[in-house]
């Protein structure tokens, strides 16, 4: 009796930790897609502003578009007039300056300029790389005045989306690799307290498949249980996050793009679980039927 409870206390204890493991596993898959989410709307707002000088002719500016846009990486560009550049200025002035702002002198002074946005198909860790590409091709190019993206924020940005995108994935094989550590130890345990069942099974001749497929199943079962229960807790603590980042700090208007993960994302995610146990199983009772629970005896 006591040998069967000490069993049942390793199932659930067991059956926690693995589940712990898989939450963690599974918010992490939910934070780096919502990251990624995130980090492309801020990725939109990366554009290059192309100053053009004063006397470059119509035919000359067509000229950069066309090498823009021959380049492959660029999406929209659009042209930003002197004097739509000034209007500008002046509404942002004339709060803080307003004589200054009607100075017509200014106009002499604000230079007319392409605003560049990247082509969609550009992944936000490419940004940064095809900003200085293009800086490149544009240099030197006769009526430029000077090519600006905000080259500190942008490197800035990169070095963000790296370090997070290597943070999770490093943390997600770690979990991994603790929960199929966890699963295999719970089998070996099971495997102990049935050691001279095995032996009996082993003597008579039993096949291997019959002696390792009830762990195989236990450990499968343990995947796939602990993968689903950890799939619920991270859908309840996704849906209270997000209700905490609409009511609570709606200012940053995060909540509105978060997402769940896809259907076919949170099967996969069972299914792995589901293979996980059974590797983890398979591991301890590949021995099985070889002699092995004999030779211990």
């Amino acid at each position: 009796m006591k040998r069967k409870d000490a069993q049942w206390t390793l199932r659930i204890s067991t059956f926690i930790v693995v589940a712990a493991c898989f939450v963690v596993m599974g918010f992490s898959l939910i934070l780096s897609q919502n990251f990624q989410r995130i980090l492309t709307l801020w990725g939109e707002d990366v554009q290059m502003t192309v100053y053009l000088s004063s006397d470059l002719s119509e035919q000359g500016r067509q000229d950069i578009e066309k090498l823009l846009k021959d380049s492959g990486k660029v999406g929209q560009i659009t042209l930003v007039t002197q004097e739509k550049a000034l209007a500008d200025f002046r509404t942002q002035l004339a709060a803080y300056a307003p004589d200054l702002s009607q100075d017509d002198e200014l106009l002499r002074v604000i230079p007319a300029s392409l605003q560049v946005s990247l082509a969609d198909s550009i992944s936000i860790t490419d940004q940064k790389s095809t900003l200085d590409s293009l800086a490149k091709l544009l240099k030197d190019k006769e009526g430029i005045d000077e090519v600006s993206y905000g080259q500190e924020w942008v490197e800035k940005y990169a070095s963000l989306v790296t370090a997070i995108e290597m943070t999770l994935s490093s943390l997600g094989v770690i979990i991994v690799l603790a929960s199929l550590f966890v699963m295999s130890n719970a089998i070996r345990a099971s495997i102990q307290t049935r050691f001279d069942e095995i032996v009996v099974l082993e003597m008579i001749g039993a096949t291997a498949t019959t002696i390792r497929k009830p762990f195989l199943k236990e450990g499968a079962m343990l995947g796939f249980v602990s993968s689903a229960v950890a799939l619920i807790l991270c859908f309840a603590l996704y849906w209270g996050l997000k209700n905490l980042l609409v009511q609570k700090l709606s200012f940053f208007q995060l909540g509105q793009h978060l997402t769940f993960l896809p259907i076919w994302v949170s099967l996969a995610f069972v299914v792995l679980g589901t293979l996980l146990g059974a590797l983890g199983s398979y591991l301890c009772v590949k021995k099985l039927n070889t002699g092995w629970a004999a030779a211990q005896g």
